[in-house]
């Protein structure tokens, strides 16, 4: 395996039960609604049925019942949400479940650690964070408090490193 794996791994591959969340914060609207249309985009498969509250209907409604339930939440006509993909396919690699929180400034996804993940699917959800972020460069990542300062580094590395290739990788 490579640097990304050496780096990472104890992040994702030891089963605690536990789901980690990496928080992509300071989006615009603009930014938000991208990046859900984005993660639409790229999954193959929505987990259930799930729905978020929109304020201008006074009711609950699914996803795919609106345009864009992401700028809705960005406008305040609706509650944030989260929702689970699983399949999820970009840059040449796969993520196999991901929970996505959509926010009015921020998108949030959760994991599953295990023995699913790899170093391809590693790569392949941090390529992700890095389309989201790619027309904010005022973004921060936020991870949870539980995460220390060192694997906030890491991370903060590995998303530099990936946006910066070296010509020695």
């Amino acid at each position: 395996m490579g640097w990304l794996w050496n780096d990472l791994h104890h992040m994702f591959d030891n089963d605690d039960g536990s789901f980690p969340e990496i928080c992509i914060c300071g989006l615009s609207a603009e930014q938000v609604s991208a990046g859900y249309l984005f993660i639409r985009e790229i999954t193959d498969f929505v987990v259930g049925a799930p729905r978020f509250f929109n304020h201008e209907a006074k009711c609950e409604m699914g996803l795919d019942e609106v345009e864009n339930p992401a700028l809705l939440v960005c406008t305040k006509k609706a509650n944030p949400f989260h929702f689970m993909t699983r399949s999820i396919r970009y840059a040449k690699g796969t993520v196999h479940e991901l929970g996505v929180f959509i926010l009015n400034n921020a998108i949030a996804l959760d994991y599953e650690k295990g023995p699913i993940w790899g170093e391809r699917e590693i790569e392949t959800l941090l390529q992700m964070i890095l389309k989201i972020r790619a027309e904010s460069p005022d973004s921060v990542i936020r991870l949870e408090d539980a995460v220390s300062a060192n694997d906030r580094q890491l991370i903060e590395d590995a998303l530099d490193h990936l946006a910066n290739p070296r010509e020695d990788d």
